[in-house]
């Protein structure tokens, strides 16, 4: 419980620097985050949301690797009950991001919130 609380505020902490995305489009996610298969992420906040019926463990995989692929390395990873997350960054920390996955009414949202410094 204690690794939610600091990964939850080392998320928050991310959001408070001055950080934006470098995409032309502000709704679309950055050109290092793919979208998930089948899945259409709308933007909300500094934030992406979109919901799947896929397991918790399945998209997490997805992002992990598909990050390692751009540079972007997974820092800390967990699960159970609750559902899971992804927090990853790149080498010089320019880039990260947050990925949280909840059960939510017999599928699961997913929240992507990447961080890019300027």
């Amino acid at each position: 419980m204690a690794a939610m609380k600091w990964l939850l505020m080392a998320g928050l902490s991310m959001l408070a620097c001055g950080c934006g995305s470098q995409s032309s489009d502000p709704n679309a996610l950055p050109e290092w985050i793919a979208a998930y298969p089948g899945s259409s992420a709308q933007h909300a906040g500094s934030a992406f949301v979109f919901q799947t019926n896929d397991p918790t463990e399945k998209i997490i995989d997805f992002y992990e690797q598909q990050l390692a692929q751009k540079g972007v390395h997974k820092e800390a990873r967990g699960g159970g009950d609750y559902g899971g997350f992804l927090s990853a960054a790149d080498e010089s920390h320019h880039r990260n991001v947050m990925i949280d996955v909840r059960p939510d009414k017999g599928a699961f949202a997913v929240t992507i919130t990447p961080v890019e410094k300027k």
